[in-house]
């Protein structure tokens, strides 16, 4: 993720490795290709042009789409034709597609032949056995991280130049005078150092930012929140779902989302009724979203148990997994 050269690299290196599991595959085998790397798809249905293998389609962020969305390619661009034209055969062939979120599923479902059967929609999940609440007493992060026990607003994960940081580094801001919450960012991205930059030249002493931690500490890291924070990018709202929001879910935190327009990061939040959703560019609404959170401590525990009740319910590795095994041995 440290450019797009490298992502691009490591794209070609994954499509080059699998090549050989393809070319040596049994007429007994059957394969699951995903849309990261997105180029797999279209050099795998060539590939199989040979080898005439069953297959299935998991699309976790529809291409080239998500390119077009984000500004780094033109609708009109010769490539994104092709591209869909590759998706159009790839989606036509395989026995089964399933992506991650219905409006996905709607979005993609314009893209398939006119007799195609409806995307099948299994969300993400987190391991609800590793990610779950744990009281700070118990938490061996929580004298590192907080040690004021403060109320603690959560941002996990990729910080990228379209994520909606700097609204949530402004609500910090505006909320510089309370005592009693905590911003704390944790991860990395081309927003990282700007987060780093802005709580140094403002004098934020209630914004911390981490690197990645160690995997190890991701229960616990994950764990100190009180509430979290996702940001959806405006324009990709029937693109992608973020998956962060399932470990904040499974975490037992009330979740705030950063989202314009109809799209599956605010269908979890309202649906479930764990937390709410601001429109994007809106950091006043968003410390106003986070101080009626913290003052009225019911509603806030009532989005934390809905939150992690969810969780184990629905968006479960164990329930996740089960779906998958349903589904594949049904259409392969």
């Amino acid at each position: 993720r440290s450019s797009n050269i490298s992502r691009i690299i490591s794209w070609i290196k994954y499509t080059i490795s699998s090549t050989y599991l393809i070319l040596k595959s049994k007429k007994t085998d059957a394969f699951m290709i995903v849309s990261n790397p997105p180029i797999l798809g279209g050099w795998f249905w060539l590939l199989n042009k040979i080898k005439n293998r069953k297959y299935s389609v998991l699309v976790y962020d529809i291409y080239p789409d998500v390119l077009v969305a984000l500004g780094k390619i033109s609708e009109k661009n010769i490539i994104v034709k092709l591209w869909r034209w590759i998706n159009y055969k790839v989606y036509r062939d395989a026995s089964v597609v399933i992506t991650i979120g219905h409006h996905m599923a709607k979005r993609l479902y314009k893209q398939f032949p006119k007799d195609a059967k409806f995307p099948e929609v299994i969300s993400p999940w987190s391991n609800t056995d590793k990610i779950k609440p744990i009281s700070y007493k118990d938490n061996y992060l929580s004298q590192e991280f907080n040690p004021g026990n403060k109320k603690v607003v959560l941002y996990s994960g990729n910080m990228g130049a379209s994520h909606d940081i700097e609204s949530m580094l402004k609500a910090a801001k505006i909320l510089k005078n309370n005592q009693e919450i905590l911003f704390m960012f944790v991860g990395s991205g081309e927003k990282w150092q700007f987060a780093n930059d802005f709580a140094r030249v403002n004098n934020l002493s209630n914004i911390k930012v981490y690197p990645f931690q160690e995997e190890k500490k991701l229960p616990y890291s994950m764990a100190l929140a009180t509430i979290s924070l996702v940001a959806l990018d405006v324009g990709a709202e029937e693109l992608m779902v973020p998956s962060k929001v399932f470990y904040y879910l499974a975490a037992g935190s009330a979740v705030i989302g950063i989202s314009k327009n109809e799209n599956e990061l605010k269908d979890i939040i309202e649906n479930n009724q764990c937390g709410e959703n601001v429109e994007p560019k809106n950091p006043k609404g968003l410390a106003n979203v986070i101080l009626r959170m913290v003052n009225n401590k019911e509603k806030l525990n009532f989005y934390q148990q809905n939150a992690r009740m969810i969780s184990v319910k629905q968006y479960s590795k164990k329930s996740g997994i089960e779906k998958f095994r349903l589904l594949l041995k049904c259409s392969l």
